[in-house]
């Protein structure tokens, strides 16, 4: 588990500064029991831990079986600590790491980071929607609002089917003005850019237009949004199943 470094790109795109959406990731975390990693200065040598409590200001992680790391980072100057959860890349750094006691065991103490990168570059998670509670999208194309059915999701795009009579999308155009409804999530505006498309013949002898379509700059606040609506809906599917 490596560190990430950052571009500017990233920084925009990835890092999350709002108090309590980085406590309720850290809680995410926690809650999965997630092992992480603490990098030392030198960014070679790690510790393997995880979360055993958080407050308001402050996170609380298990103390390693190694004490010559364990002296090293609580001599660093900035302790970086990185992990994944439901898929996505979590990290974040903090400085003045603290030893402590929390139920009688030694830990380390940190305080709240100010941010959190939580990154999912390329390998975005991809959902296949739900028949019963289906995903829509309407795309703002030249004939009109032309309604899709999504049939997979991640926070880098959609796929969606549409039915040829409603009109047909151009591959390499963008669209702008689109909609998606989520299901328990709400509505929200976005730019669509169609990657591919191709003609799919329905069992019934149906014709529909299929179409991969990426999200062009996509505001945070709706790639929030999208990311729990996949993190809620796979949950729910695999807790029918444990």
């Amino acid at each position: 588990m490596k560190i990430e470094l950052l571009t500017s790109d990233d920084a925009n795109r990835y890092l999350v500064r709002h108090h309590g959406e980085i406590e309720r990731v850290l809680r995410d975390v926690m809650q999965d029991k997630g092992i992480v990693a603490a990098y030392g200065e030198n960014g070679k040598d790690f510790l393997l831990t995880s979360i055993v409590a958080i407050e308001p200001r402050a996170i609380y992680l298990g103390y390693g079986p190694d004490e010559r790391l364990n002296v090293q980072l609580l001599a660093a100057n900035s302790v970086t600590f990185a992990t994944t959860h439901d898929q996505v890349r979590v990290q974040f750094s903090c400085r003045n790491v603290e030893r402590a006691v929390h139920g009688n065991e030694n830990v380390f103490r940190v305080a709240m980071p100010e941010e959190l990168l939580r990154l999912q570059r390329r390998e975005y998670y991809r959902l296949v929607t739900s028949v019963v509670n289906p995903v829509k999208c309407l795309i703002n194309a030249d004939q009109g609002m032309l309604e899709a059915l999504v049939v997979d999701i991640s926070i880098g795009g959609v796929g969606i089917l549409a039915y040829q009579e409603g009109g047909e999308l151009t591959a390499g155009r963008t669209y702008h003005g689109c909609r998606i409804t989520l299901p328990g999530s709400g509505e929200f505006a976005l730019s669509l850019a169609v990657c591919t498309t191709f003609e799919i013949t329905l069992k019934n002898g149906r014709h529909t237009h299929r179409a991969g379509c990426k999200f062009i700059d996509l505001p945070p606040s709706v790639e929030t949004e999208i990311q729990r609506y996949i993190i809620r809906v796979d949950r729910e599917r695999r807790t029918r199943f444990i």
